[in-house]
């Protein structure tokens, strides 16, 4: 099962948010889980968790930080454990990124990863280079961005009026990596705007459906991997999120929210 990626997900304060209008705006957030839906044949008949997700900007680039607990109910009585964790830095100019990742099942490590990727110029070809496993490295083709600044770009697509975005972005998060991602983008009324805005107790600001869907960029599977539906503000932050795995889907939603300091620089 594919855990939420720093960059929705990463999906989702400072001086005042009206001084980055425009900019994804720094917080730290806390989503509730529960499943949405699972088929006859997944077995699952309960799954509930929470995330804590970290949205920093310094002056040269910006942190992510993930921890998420889900705890999975099967028919047969048995229940599964898993813990997350996900760790980034992205500079502000597109070109570096560095990240580490820790899954672990009923307490014991599954997965482990870290490395570093660079680009040679912004949606260029660069390189990911894994410390963990060792010597292992994932060429980076033409087109890729960095999770940030896939965001990024889907909210100025959003502005713009574009309704779908298809781009390929590393995250770290798998050596499925990178992956294609094609983004439908729906609207959401101003009425849900407010609604949105009152519950998280923000300002209001234009927001999106998106709907991603991850196709691995070295496969050749006609479906997706799995999909992320999200609703994003303007500012980046989500209050929304499903995740869907085919047979089952996990929901996730906006618990509690507390805008960050900008850096002075």
């Amino acid at each position: 099962m594919k855990a939420v990626t720093g960059w929705i997900v990463v999906v989702l304060g400072l001086l005042g948010a009206e001084a980055w209008a425009g900019e994804l705006v720094p917080h730290r957030a806390l989503y509730g889980m529960v499943l949405g839906s699972a088929t006859p044949g997944s077995g699952i008949v309960g799954a509930e968790g929470a995330m804590a997700y970290r949205f920093a900007a310094a002056c040269d680039g910006w942190t992510v930080e993930n921890r998420t607990y889900l705890l999975i109910r099967y028919a047969e009585g048995d229940e599964v454990e898993t813990t997350w964790s996900f760790a980034s830095w992205e500079s502000k100019d597109g070109l570096s990124y560095r990240f580490r990742v820790h899954h672990a099942r009923d307490g014991r490590t599954v997965k482990r990863l870290r490395g570093k990727a660079a680009l040679e110029r912004v949606a260029g070809v660069g390189v990911a280079r894994f410390a963990l496993p060792a010597d292992t490295a994932i060429d980076l083709p033409a087109g890729t961005l960095f999770p940030t600044e896939h965001l990024r770009t889907l909210i100025r697509q959003a502005l713009g009026g574009a309704k779908r975005e298809v781009r390929t972005v590393f995250d770290g998060a798998s050596l499925d990596n990178p992956y294609e991602i094609s983004a439908v983008i729906g609207s959401v009324s101003a009425k849900e705007q407010e609604s949105l805005a009152r519950a998280a107790g923000l300002d209001a600001r234009p927001a999106w459906n998106m709907r991603w869907a991850f196709f691995p960029l070295r496969g050749t599977a006609a479906e997706p991997e799995f999909e992320i539906g999200v609703r994003y503000r303007e500012d980046g932050i989500a209050d929304r999120v499903t995740q869907d795995f085919g047979n089952f889907t996990l929901d996730l939603k906006l618990g509690e929210i507390n805008l960050l300091e900008a850096p002075v620089c």
